[in-house]
């Protein structure tokens, strides 16, 4: 499967002009990788679903701005990310609300299981991070949290893109090495989230 969609910025200039056609070429194109994304957090078919749902319906009505993205492969990536991350928030409370009114009842719903699994392993993905030497830790949190190209990043730090893209290589494979050190099974499917 290709990595970027053909005339991807002539596809968002027309989805901002308001081409449902041009969106639903976008929508078929990334839909898997934001349901992937999501299914990888959430273990759950439905939610994920809804993810997907949520995200392009927040593109459309936002779809004025779309044009103006420089990286909308990192710029979907965060929003995703953020969807998902408030999704196991509303999770959360929701849990926390039904544990209140019913006290006897001490049974753990999967999907708190599932945030705290998350928590743990995106402590542990922190803690990989920090152990990064700084140069790799920049390039990754520009990469990969803030969401640049390597070529912007590579801009920015006045650096060869190759030298970028060697740093970023061993960064996931440091944090790789360090989840599998630390035992962390689990976090295998997070891994295709945070890496």
């Amino acid at each position: 499967m290709q990595k970027e969609l053909a005339d991807e910025k002539l596809i968002l200039a027309k989805i901002a002009n308001g081409d449902q056609q041009a969106f639903g070429v976008l929508f078929n194109f990334y839909r898997n990788k934001v349901y992937g994304y999501a299914l990888a957090i959430l273990q759950e078919d439905t939610a994920a679903e809804e993810i997907v749902q949520d995200v392009f319906i927040k593109l459309w009505i936002k779809r004025a701005g779309l044009s103006t993205i420089e990286n909308f492969g990192g710029f979907l990536r965060i929003t995703t990310r953020n969807e998902t991350l408030n999704a196991l928030k509303k999770v959360a409370i929701e849990q926390k609300n039904y544990q209140i009114a019913n006290q006897n009842n001490s049974d753990i719903d999967s999907g708190t299981e599932n945030e705290i699994q998350f928590r743990e392993t995106k402590k542990l993905l922190d803690s990989a991070i920090e152990k990064l030497p700084p140069q790799q830790k920049l390039i990754y949190n520009l990469c990969h949290i803030e969401g640049l190209k390597q070529k912007d990043v590579a801009d920015k730090l006045n650096l060869s893109p190759l030298t970028v893209k060697t740093h970023l290589r061993d960064a996931v494979k440091s944090i790789k090495t360090y989840l599998i050190m630390h035992d962390e099974l689990k976090a295998v499917p997070l891994l295709l989230f945070f890496l």
